[in-house]
């Protein structure tokens, strides 16, 4: 139900790791799709409340979860398992099999995406593959209809085992498949586009300065096209522009002790990047994102493992520990976090933010103001 001035709802599944989507499935307004181990729960919306469409029975464990592609359909639930990409769709509200992948033994499909990547007017799926170090892109039957194969448009090879995948558009140009993979310990970002001769890699970007633990792409810095951002296990998400090389053009300040999701999507009538910690906070940046400090922090109480925005401008959260959330409005408190270094004092530290000492003091409930150190992190109103 709603809960007081911050409009909330939730749910719990069980207690492991939830991933989200949301897409037309049934209604305009955004149904919300979450997974956990071999089950997935579809909810639609009712005002301020959502209600049980259906669960399914997934034969596997889903590895990864989107949804869309509703070129001749509603939008579809799509996820990856260890060996298939499996499709869901709904005839009234009854929520059917439909498309599905022939099997790749142990491809491990961790992560999907997708976009019209090869110009053809329709939507088709990304998938990395950790197992198989590659992304798979499937395309949809010319006849679409149910119990058919996605059919295998192209497998590229990734430098490394491709951990996080995602689309970037493209003004006037075919969409960019940028791809995260981790090779003997360090992290790289390589990016490919479609030509006559299939997928050619393009901009590389090698010995990221974080393990990456989240990607998004969207509108981010007021270029015509899309950008790209990724969340570090260094608590910050990095901007970067997508031209001839992947450059960073803003890192933003240190949000916790990691990111652990980020979306890009509208939240009530503007369009946001959010970053979500295992702290239980998201950060809410005005889209294009100028400053490395966020305009607003959302307090959830659970630790953020997924998020995803729905049609009519909602967030949606899957926790790490079973539960499903869907906050509107984007009222929460307003804080940053810094970490305080040597020498640091809440006096200046509220001289410097124009806030005052005792904000900060009920802010983070501090019972011994004068005992704050080097590492600690304090939740700084925003002004």
């Amino acid at each position: 139900m709603a809960k007081g001035k911050d409009p909330q709802w939730e749910t719990r599944i069980n207690r492991e790791p939830v991933l989200v989507g949301s897409g037309r499935i049934i209604s305009e307004q955004g149904d919300v799709v979450a997974a956990t181990g071999r089950r997935t729960a579809v909810f639609a919306p009712e005002n301020n409340i959502y209600r049980l469409l259906s669960t399914i029975d997934v034969p596997a464990e889903v590895l990864s979860l989107t949804v869309g592609m509703g070129n001749f359909t509603p939008d579809q639930i799509i996820a990856g398992t260890l060996d298939k990409i499996l499709t869901w769709s709904a005839r009234g509200e009854t929520i059917i099999p439909f498309w599905s992948t022939p099997p790749e033994p142990e491809a491990r499909f961790v992560s999907l995406a997708l976009g019209d990547v090869n110009g053809d007017g329709r939507l088709e799926v990304v998938a990395a593959a950790e197992g198989a170090g590659a992304f798979y892109v499937y395309e949809q039957p010319e006849m679409p209809g149910a119990g058919m194969n996605l059919q295998l448009l192209a497998i590229r090879l990734v430098p490394g085992a491709p951990q996080k995948v995602t689309v970037i558009e493209r003004t006037g140009m075919l969409p960019l498949i940028a791809v995260a993979f981790l090779e003997a310990g360090n992290w790289g970002i390589v990016t490919f586009s479609y030509t006559e001769r299939g997928f050619v890699s393009g901009p590389l970007l090698e010995r990221l300065p974080a393990g990456l633990t989240a990607m998004a792409s969207g509108r981010l810095t007021g270029a015509t096209g899309e950008d790209l951002a990724w969340g570090g296990d260094d608590g910050r998400v990095r901007v970067m522009a997508v031209e001839e090389t992947l450059s960073t053009v803003l890192t933003t300040d240190d949000l916790g002790s990691t990111i652990s999701a980020l979306a890009v999507g509208r939240l009530g009538d503007r369009e946001v990047l959010a970053a979500g910690t295992p702290e239980g906070h998201i950060f809410i940046y005005p889209v294009p994102v100028f400053s490395p400090s966020p305009e607003q922090a959302i307090t959830v109480e659970v630790p953020v493992n997924d998020l995803v925005f729905t049609a009519n401008g909602r967030l949606v959260v899957g926790s790490r520990e079973g539960r499903v959330l869907v906050t509107w409005m984007g009222s929460g408190s307003s804080f940053f976090l810094h970490r305080v270094r040597p020498g640091e004092t809440l006096w200046a530290l509220a001289r410097r933010y124009n806030t005052s000492v005792e904000e900060i003091i009920r802010l983070n409930g501090l019972t011994n103001p004068d005992c704050i150190y080097p590492g600690d992190l304090l939740q700084i109103p925003l002004a």
